[in-house]
């Protein structure tokens, strides 16, 4: 049986020996880092979290050193991103690496016991944390170092003018339910007074009273809960256009001034109840609506913090500390070994090796030196480097593209404007239907039933069971996506997904892992063990920041003694191992670096004191579903094909395995394009799964466009679909979903367009009393509702 680390669940190297007693038993942990959180956890008093918590953690790091060096303690950087409340500053922090409530109670608990502190939230929910302290007490960067103790990373969120208007929204939208809600149940309970007086007797005096204090309560339902409808049906009537407010506006006046009327003047019957409850269910499907959209929002809006928060000005002799959003164009700033690019930029200075995986998806890194191009939020990795800026960091390309952000949750989908097109003809022929009704009863028929007649004719066909048709379903759809890791952000690929006939994949990063490792290992000593080896590899490469250092990671068993540390940018890392009594020169890196013959398929070299001693080949594995994911498209009739920049073989071999006709290989961005524009022209529905920037002309050329959340952040804010659990099967989850959609909102739309054809007659001609126009139209959204939620059950 397999030890499992303690902490994070994942597998324990052989010969590991990092434990710690827990419970009166002896627990296992896979790293130095594990059982340092775990070891600071049980020791504050916390150890409540590994009894109760519901998922394993996130695996732990060693508390980062660019916790101490980043200046979020700066007065300039401290203001830009906190706030007065008072007499506390308080922040909103995004935390990376909860799992579970049990988290947020850990940070929670731990934050808590800093006397600085004076209120914490943590929501796991949103991986957000807010948290007022005296920074006359305590740093922030102390209280980040805390949390990160734990096993969390810690950061502050920066938030933006759409986020603030998004939470006031949901608050607004919170009282205007809580109003309609409560008052709905209260008026209801006076109704049923009344109901019962008809049948038994009621005295009038109480049933005036029972009437004046329903009619009471019902003006805060009219005044403050159905504001929202009325103003936008006064708009749409100022600006002469009909929407599907205007009749359910006209319906409730006209439902509300006729039971005032009847209230004065004792006659006629009330329906301030169906009042109160046709407000509550709109503003219900209206907030069901909005909380999705707040829901991809939230989902996405964590990705703020990719954007850097401070800088180093460079004045020619030492850095001054300053807010990254401060910088302006032509100001010169250093960027230091690990820190993030906080602008774009010209480097006028030093030599390294630059992470833009962010940017490009590639995850190579990049050599730059004076004259070279740097970009926000790409990662220096090696060096120190001057860097004159050309953008700040608000115009620069990171900056424009995380702004799409803001536009991709005001969308409408088609299915909606089609919906509203049905509406549009829809009232205008209700609005004339009312008015010939109320005009042939009033001046032929009978004039004292004409007013009666005519409301039950607009409750009855009020258009609200087709206002919640298409919202209702596609809500509930993007709850069942959300559910299972998949989330929306451009809600018109609903209306693809159906037809969809054509998938296109980027290769690395979306086929495979996107990630190194060690593929073969050949030995050429007897020296020394392969686990040996790679534990010593570990060891060095735990000084680097470069991708490839991170194959080695999990080979890592102990501590070793090593020193004097250097790296070669764009070659290798070499330092002294104290091995017993020897100190041995250690190389690791390329063939040059290694003076081993450039012409060889292996691509990392160690040499002990200039002797060859293993020669490594690393690979990019391929996703474990894709073994799944293609029968399944298969299965539902659609076609799949790789468009790739590689030019290996590794590409042949994934279209071999899995009998893909279509390949591509060496594609550039634009080739990219012009092979789904051809798809597209020959009538194909086009969808297009890649995890860069550099993908994002075909993103656009296609129909639909998905990423995995294991991408680049960048590419996630410009796909459509964002698969938050990294699994390429669920592509077929969300097809079948589209059209599970589809379908509903169909048959939403024939239900409440039947019924409304069949409802208007009888109540046109006299047959449908207005309790039983207030039943059907309750009745009709209700099936309505239920309807979509099927969507929810599987």
């Amino acid at each position: 049986m397999l030890n499992r680390c303690f902490h994070c669940d994942e597998q324990v190297p052989e010969h590991s020996n990092f434990v710690l007693s827990f419970d009166g038993a002896e627990r296992s942990f896979c790293c130095p880092g594990c059982v340092a959180v775990a070891d600071t956890i049980i020791s504050q008093g916390l150890g409540d979290y590994y009894r109760f918590r519901t998922a394993k953690a996130a695996k732990a790091g060693l508390v980062p050193e660019q916790l101490q060096q980043t200046n979020y303690d700066n007065d300039e950087v401290l203001s830009d991103l906190s706030t007065k409340v008072d007499g506390l500053q308080q922040i909103e922090l995004s935390i990376t690496g909860m799992s579970c409530a049990a988290c947020a109670w850990l940070i929670e608990k731990q934050l808590r016991q800093h006397p600085a502190v004076g209120r914490v939230s943590v929501n796991s929910g949103t991986s957000r944390c807010i948290v007022s302290w005296d920074p006359e007490t305590a740093k922030l960067s102390e209280l980040l170092q805390n949390i990160s103790k734990l096993g969390y990373q810690a950061s502050p969120f920066i938030t933006d003018s759409e986020e603030h208007q998004y939470q006031q929204e949901m608050r607004a939208y919170l009282r205007r339910l809580a109003v309609s809600g409560i008052m709905s149940m209260q008026v209801m309970m006076l109704a049923f007074g009344l109901y019962f007086g008809d049948y038994t007797g009621i005295e009038q005096q109480y049933e005036g009273y029972l009437r004046w204090v329903s009619l009471l309560l019902t003006l805060p339902v009219m005044s403050y809960a159905a504001a929202p409808f009325s103003k936008s049906a006064w708009r749409a009537m100022q600006s002469r256009q009909l929407n599907m407010d205007v009749p359910i506006v006209l319906a409730l006046y006209y439902t509300f001034i006729a039971s005032t009327y009847a209230t004065i003047t004792h006659s006629g019957e009330v329906y301030f109840e169906s009042v109160c409850m046709f407000v509550f269910l709109l503003q219900l499907g209206k907030f069901f609506e909005f909380r999705a959209r707040k829901q991809a929002r939230d989902a996405t809006s964590n990705l703020l913090k990719i954007m850097p928060v401070t800088a180093w000005l460079w004045d020619g002799t030492e850095p001054i500390a300053t807010s990254a959003r401060r910088l302006a164009a032509g100001d010169l700033i250093l960027v230091k070994a690990g820190e993030t690019v906080p602008a774009d930029g010209l480097v006028q200075s030093g030599f390294s090796s630059v992470d833009e995986s962010m940017l490009t998806g590639e995850y190579r890194a990049v050599a730059k030196h004076s004259g070279d191009v740097v970009l926000a939020g790409s990662v220096n990795h090696d060096g120190v480097l001057i860097i004159k800026v050309n953008k700040a960091l608000t115009q620069s390309r990171l900056g424009q593209i995380i702004s799409l952000q803001q536009q991709t949750l005001h969308q409408k989908p088609q299915l909606l404007e089609r919906t509203d097109k049905i509406a549009r003809f829809f009232v205008q022929r209700l609005l004339i239907v009312a008015s010939l009704t109320f005009t042939v009863w009033y001046f032929y028929i009978d004039a004292d039933r004409a007013f009666w007649v005519t409301l039950s004719v607009l409750v009855a066909t009020c258009p609200c069971a087709l206002s919640l048709a298409t919202p209702t379903a596609i809500t509930c759809a993007l709850a069942r996506l959300n559910r299972k890791g998949i989330l929306i952000k451009n809600q018109q690929v609903l209306e693809f997904l159906p037809n969809l006939t054509k998938v296109f994949f980027d290769k690395t990063g979306t086929l495979t892992q996107g990630r190194f490792s060690i593929r073969q290992l050949e030995l050429k000593t007897s020296a020394f063990t392969e686990a040996q080896v790679l534990d010593l590899a570990a060891n060095i490469e735990a000084y680097s920041e470069h991708p490839i250092a991170r194959a080695f990671t999990p080979h890592r068993l102990n501590q070793l003694q090593v020193s004097q540390v250097e790296l070669q940018i764009g070659a290798g890392i070499s330092a002294i191992w104290q091995h017993f009594d020897q100190r041995l020169c250690v190389r690791i890196g390329n063939a040059d670096f290694c003076n081993q013959p450039l012409e060889t398929s292996w691509q990392v070299f160690i040499t002990i004191d200039d002797q060859l001693v293993a020669q490594i080949a690393l690979a990019d594995q391929l996703r474990p579903e894709l073994a799944k994911l293609f029968p399944q498209l298969q299965s539902l009739d659609i076609g799949f094909g790789i468009l790739t920049g590689d030019s290996s073989n590794q590409a042949d071999d994934i279209a071999d395995q899995y009998g893909i006709q279509t390949l591509h290989k060496s594609c550039t961005p634009e080739d990219k394009v012009k092979f789904i524009q051809q798809a597209a022209a020959a009538g194909d529905i086009v969808l297009m799964v890649g995890d860069g920037i550099n993908d994002s002309p075909s993103f656009h050329a296609a129909h639909v466009s998905v990423a995995l959340d294991s991408g680049t952040d960048l590419s996630k804010n410009q796909a459509d679909v964002v698969l938050l659990h990294n699994d390429l099967s669920m592509l077929a989850e969300l097809i079948s979903a589209a059209k599970m959609a589809k379908k509903v909102v169909r048959q939403n739309l024939l239900w409440a367009v039947g019924y409304n054809l069949v409802i208007i007659p009888l109540a046109v001609c006299g047959f449908v009393s207005p309790y039983v126009a207030v039943i059907g139209m309750s009745f009709s959204s209700l099936l309505v509702v239920s309807n979509s939620l099927r969507l929810l059950k599987s």
